[in-house]
């Protein structure tokens, strides 16, 4: 009976995926829907925008961080330094490689209000491996402003 649970158990093992990572740089520094114009591109703002509306918008800007798990979120620096704006992937259907960080970038995408929930700002801490006492310090949501981005481009890879 043992053996017999013991090798259910490496059949179970065998079937789970593998822990996501972040993609490699590709050649072109391209991530998602890239047709837009980065000529068309406006500095990030340093606060939330007038107004959100559905209009798609370009920005240029530089990238603080990004997620260390999977590179599904990442950080930009706005017009005011001691501001950033997180970037999540819409619909997540791409990520970004590690690599970008420190790199200049254009986005498209739009600009949305989002609060974020205790559980999610600790896993979003968690992620960017921030040391546990700052995990612990949360203990209310936050009301916060993120850029949703269909496209990136790495500016740096032309």
């Amino acid at each position: 009976m043992s053996k017999f649970i013991f090798i259910s158990f490496i059949a179970v093992l065998v079937q789970l995926p593998a822990a996501a990572k972040p993609p490699a740089a590709n050649s072109t520094g391209e991530y998602g829907d890239v047709q837009f114009k980065t000529e068309e591109a406006a500095p990030a703002p340093a606060a939330a925008p007038v107004s959100f509306s559905e209009e798609e918008v370009v920005i240029k800007t530089t990238v603080t961080e990004v997620c260390q798990k999977k590179g599904c979120w990442m950080k930009v620096k706005s017009i005011d330094p001691a501001d950033t704006i997180r970037v999540t992937f819409k619909d997540y259907k791409f990520f970004v490689p590690t690599e970008l960080a420190g790199k200049e970038v254009a986005l498209s995408g739009r600009y949305i209000k989002h609060v974020e929930t205790i559980a999610e700002q600790k896993h979003l801490l968690k992620d960017a491996k921030r040391p546990q006492a700052e995990i612990d310090a949360v203990t209310k949501p936050k009301e916060t402003v993120r850029f949703v981005a269909t496209g990136v481009k790495d500016l740096s890879s032309k």
